[in-house]
């Protein structure tokens, strides 16, 4: 069982969406007006709106229970029922409106309860770590309840899917697909971009560590993160062998060839990589390294010499002679006359000005 818990602002189009009669049926309820989906969302509104004090944003919570396939046998309205009261009991929703609703749209067996923040006293429901919490209670629930755990994307039904979902997916597939058959992060790079697929490292500014993977495709880019949990930098380079937190990275062939480099030297270079599949064009890169050299990669044409080095050396030394030892300037007066430290040029009203002054009586 998985559960997928929002919050909103509004009940009125929630409330027509999830006990809609062509593909729902409600299940349960607690505390409101059942007419009609107009006096259910009216009543959990109305005591919204009552509530002391300041008015809450987004009293509405809004959770989804998915089961697996392989549990519609046993799902009868009574354990639904069941369960979500043990869900909502466990997330602390207690003391408070609500409605449970069965659909039947789809080929997994899924309830959505839309529940009050607001509850009967005019107290506000606690949204603390709901969503770590939910995840939680799920698993919890699963367990006890003898349910079988979502196989998460293995069952999703590709042809269904538009847009970034689509390419989201397709990449997704594409990565579980390679793995198997990598053992380092340039392979891994080198069957995606087989495909079109382009990969791209997040660097940490103060440090230089590599923290993060995306993935990119159609123009859709997306982090390994989001695309799949276990597609996080971190699992993903635990699972290629740790090849670039050992002090080494992979070079993509942008530059001319498939290449591993040191990370002292990517850092010391001050560039960062990202795998792209073959360009049209060609890139240089200038850089400069801490022994003070300037060179130019992939087709560059020039290395500066240790003479310029020792210029800029040189040129800082004197930089901070000067900041540190105290200097006056000389300000020339004009004409042919030379600087005003012998008080030539100084006029009467200057001198007037460091006259003390009588006081008035």
């Amino acid at each position: 069982m998985m559960g997928d818990l929002k919050k909103r602002a509004s009940f009125a189009k929630l409330v027509n969406y999830v006990n809609n009669p062509k593909k729902a049926r409600l299940i349960d309820s607690k505390d409101v007006r059942l007419d009609s989906n107009a006096t259910i969302a009216a009543s959990m509104q109305g005591q919204a709106d009552d509530k002391p004090g300041r008015r809450l944003k987004n009293p509405v919570y809004h959770i989804s229970l998915d089961f697996a396939h392989e549990d519609t046998p046993k799902l009868t309205d009574g354990l639904m029922v069941e369960i979500a009261r043990e869900y909502m009991r466990r997330m602390g929703i207690v003391n408070t409106q609500y409605i449970v609703c069965r659909h039947t749209d789809t080929e997994h067996q899924h309830m959505h309860i839309v529940a009050n923040r607001v509850d009967n006293n005019g107290n506000t429901i606690s949204d603390r770590n709901d969503a770590v919490r939910n995840v939680a209670v799920c698993k919890a629930l699963t367990r006890e309840y003898g349910l079988h755990f979502s196989k998460g994307k293995m069952n999703v039904k590709r042809d269904r899917l538009r847009g970034k979902d689509k390419v989201k997916y397709q990449i997704h597939d594409a990565v579980k697909a390679a793995l198997p058959r990598c053992g380092s992060w340039s392979e891994l790079c080198d069957r995606l971009a087989e495909q079109g697929i382009g990969t791209s490292f997040k660097f940490d500014r103060r440090n230089g560590n590599i923290v993060g993977v995306s993935f990119t495709k159609d123009g859709l880019s997306f982090s390994g993160s989001r695309i799949d949990r276990s597609m996080g930098f971190y699992k993903l380079d635990k699972l290629l062998g740790g090849r670039i937190t050992d002090n080494v990275e992979w070079r993509n062939n942008l530059y001319g060839e498939n290449c591993i480099r040191p990370m002292d030297e990517l850092h010391a270079n001050k560039e960062v990589f990202a795998y792209e599949s073959d360009s049209p064009f060609e890139k240089t890169i200038k850089s400069i390294s801490t022994d003070g050299q300037t060179s130019t990669s992939d087709n560059g044409t020039s290395a500066e010499t240790d003479a310029n080095a020792s210029i800029v050396r040189v040129g800082i030394g004197v930089l901070v002679e000067l900041c540190v030892q105290p200097h006056q300037a000389k300000i020339s007066s004009g004409g042919g006359g030379g600087g005003n430290e012998s008080g030539w040029g100084d006029s009467d009203k200057e001198k007037d000005k460091l006259k003390p002054r009588r006081r008035r009586r």
